[in-house]
């Protein structure tokens, strides 16, 4: 339970080791979590970092507020809801903030952990967008990191499910795989391996060539070893 001026300070550190662009993570308690966003916006005003997140049960104003006085880039994340997604959507761009400064985030059931449901939620928000749906016009943020509350991601001592140091990162890997093909833009992941999998096959299928690439049967069966 650190305070949020030392907060701050670590985003700082850190702004000043790396020039990637950079995520700043809640703890998911609405109150300090505002009260973060809030110190560490004052501290990197015109960084345009993401403040992830923000929610109903927030202060969803004075978020706003935060993200657009120091130009940052707001994450609204619902609960597996569309109408969820989209009310907070609305709000978000009505309270000022900026079209190309909205990621929105109907959250993240992992493989073997509702997965299915989020595929089902994301396409559904595409098709909406497509139709009218301005609120849902935004990129969408996927948490493949969820993968690994399944417990065939990480559970030990299990020899017929194979090496756990390699299902896990494939577990988180089609994961978000998966959830790309429903949509999602934007990933949160925690192993190396996963992440890798994932960028060689985004840039695969966004690839000109990618059309040519694939003519044959023996030429879909060939992507699943990209990455190696």
């Amino acid at each position: 339970n650190r305070s949020a001026q030392e907060a701050a300070r670590t985003i700082e550190d850190v702004l000043q080791c790396i020039e990637e662009p950079i995520v700043v993570g809640g703890s998911g308690n609405p109150e300090k979590d505002l009260e973060v966003f809030e110190k560490v916006a004052e501290a990197t005003s015109g960084e345009r970092l993401v403040l992830a997140s923000v929610t109903l049960d927030m202060d969803v104003a004075k978020y706003c507020e935060v993200v657009k006085r120091a130009g940052h880039v707001a994450l609204a994340l619902a609960f597996m809801d569309i109408n969820q997604v989209r009310d907070l959507a609305r709000k978000v761009l009505d309270y000022g903030v900026p079209r190309d400064r909205l990621i929105i985030d109907p959250s993240t059931g992992g493989l073997g952990y509702g997965i299915e449901y989020t595929f089902s939620i994301m396409e559904r928000m595409k098709l909406m967008a497509l139709k009218g749906a301005d609120e849902l016009r935004e990129p969408i943020s996927c948490a493949a990191t969820n993968a690994w509350a399944a417990r065939e991601a990480w559970l030990k001592n299990v020899p017929e499910w194979g090496p756990r140091e390699w299902r896990g990162p494939l577990w988180e890997a089609v994961t978000a795989l998966v959830l790309m093909l429903a949509g999602a833009d934007f990933f949160m992941m925690l192993h190396p391996l996963a992440a890798k999998i994932v960028k060689t096959m985004a840039e695969a299928m966004c690839s000109p060539k990618a059309s040519e690439a694939f003519r044959t049967a023996e030429d879909y069966y060939s992507w699943v070893t990209t990455a190696y």
